[in-house]
């Protein structure tokens, strides 16, 4: 069965940009995926002011249904043109919604496709979120306006945790095709089961896989950060990690790994909750 991943894309109140649709092609194109883009044409409900006021509430509404369904079509020519240089299968999923409802929509389509693809952003923040901890499906975030290459050496997050091991498991078409792996653990920040990590190792060895061990320590800087650096200093093309939810007072605190990465990636991060 031909995998399908999920490429959703904003057309208001910021469309979506071109480079997450070239991103997606290519990814899809590696690995014989088809692609479903969905395009929403966002309806935004009436406001009832319950005041007199100068501004013109209708004619905002019109303007910003225009503003979706100008960029839908800005999109959707993309899409055609695009698809029409690649052996890739792209169908174009048109829906309306209202606008309090479109993140929760697209996590909707997103639980019936293998995965969902979307740019790392401030902008995306609340979609990535929503899609991650609402799906039911993996995650993969592109760096903005950067086209990345080709999947061969995939590094995975590793802490021990189920969330990590699922991230593993939802990769496994990506691991699958990769010719190294890394495993990466942050020995400063938590405690980390040494023999458990060994076996994964062991494991992934034992499959025929060439893996690279990478401990390394944060020493100050985030996790994150500290994740992607050793990644791309051993030249990884995506970056396999778990996400974790917390509470908005304990992330506005702490920070976090998936907030970190949700708002800006360095290198492909497929997440998984």
């Amino acid at each position: 069965m031909k995998p399908q991943f999920h490429l959703p894309l904003s057309t208001y109140p910021d469309a979506s940009s071109f480079t997450i649709i070239d991103n997606a092609i290519d990814l899809a194109r590696q690995h014989g995926a088809d692609i479903v883009a969905s395009i929403p044409q966002v309806r935004v409900p009436p406001i009832h002011q319950p005041f007199p006021t100068l501004i013109d509430v209708d004619s905002w509404r019109a303007e910003a249904e225009a503003y979706s369904r100008n960029s839908g079509s800005s999109l959707q020519s993309y899409i055609a043109d695009a698809s029409s240089k690649t052996e890739v299968k792209m169908r174009v999923h048109s829906f309306e919604t209202k606008e309090p409802y479109v993140y929760d929509s697209f996590a909707g389509i997103s639980r019936v496709h293998d995965l969902s693809i979307v740019e790392a952003c401030e902008v995306t923040r609340q979609l990535s979120e929503t899609l991650l901890f609402g799906s039911g499906r993996p995650l993969v975030l592109f760096p903005t306006l950067s086209v990345c290459g080709r999947v061969d050496t995939v590094a995975i997050a590793w802490d021990g945790s189920a969330t990590a091991a699922r991230a593993i498991s939802c990769a496994t078409l990506f691991i699958a095709r990769a010719a190294k792996l890394q495993v990466i653990s942050i020995t400063d920040d938590k405690q980390i089961d040494e023999p458990n990590r060994a076996l994964l190792i062991a494991s992934l060895r034992y499959a025929g896989f060439e893996v690279e061990d990478v401990p390394i320590q944060a020493a100050g800087e985030s996790v994150a950060s500290a994740i992607q650096s050793a990644a791309l200093e051993r030249k990884a093309d995506m970056l396999v990690a778990g996400g974790f939810g917390h509470s908005r007072l304990r992330e506005l605190i702490l920070g976090g790994v998936t907030r970190e990465l949700v708002a800006k990636c360095e290198l492909p991060v497929l997440l998984a909750h």
